[in-house]
């Protein structure tokens, strides 16, 4: 190896890769908390922000095949603020559509009925629009409360299910259900 005679040997050193493997652990371990809040367009003030959790089963599992599966999707906000509520549940399905663990179909209407914490409900209708970051299943869903509660006020739901086990993807059962962080944010 040739030197240069001003600067001194310094051995290199290489990180070990316990350190990436903790980075990549922690890039997804954070990517969730970034994913799941959407960003409000200036001129559409926040009326209010709800975080919960989400949940999607699916039957039968769904395997490393790609074949018809019936899903739900239920999500509990336990942290609405800014607006006239504090919490609210959620409740999308059943319905069939054709899904793998490597597969999911990418975009298509979404509609559900919001219940809040006061007896209220809100009905959405939107699109949504699947991707795959960071190792995890993310769905964000844009579109309009159309009565109830908030109606006429844009709605944005973000939700980001952890990815599907690909072990448990191999065997007959598939995965029966997959869950994670959600944020719902309605503007207007």
């Amino acid at each position: 190896m040739h030197r240069r005679p001003d600067r001194p040997h310094r051995p290199r050193r290489r990180a070990p890769r316990a350190v990436a493997r903790l980075s990549t652990a922690l890039l997804l371990l954070t990517a969730p908390a970034v994913l799941a809040a959407p960003a409000a367009r200036a001129d559409d003030p926040t009326v209010m922000v709800c975080t919960g959790t989400g949940q999607q089963t699916y039957s039968p599992g769904i395997t490393l095949t790609t074949r018809p599966t019936t899903v739900t999707n239920t999500s509990d906000l336990t942290g609405c603020t800014g607006g006239p509520v504090s919490s609210g549940h959620h409740h999308f399905g059943p319905f069939t559509t054709t899904a793998s663990c490597l597969y999911t179909p990418p975009t298509g209407p979404d509609a559900f009925d919001l219940t809040w914490n006061d007896g209220t409900t809100s009905h959405y209708e939107g699109t949504y629009l699947v991707t795959t970051t960071g190792g995890q299943l993310v769905v964000t869903s844009t579109g309009t409360v159309t009565s109830g509660r908030f109606a006429g006020k844009a709605l944005q739901e973000v939700v980001a299910y952890l990815a599907p086990d690909l072990l448990q993807c191999a065997t007959p059962q598939g995965v029966t259900a997959v869950s994670g962080p959600i944020t719902i944010v309605v503007t207007g």
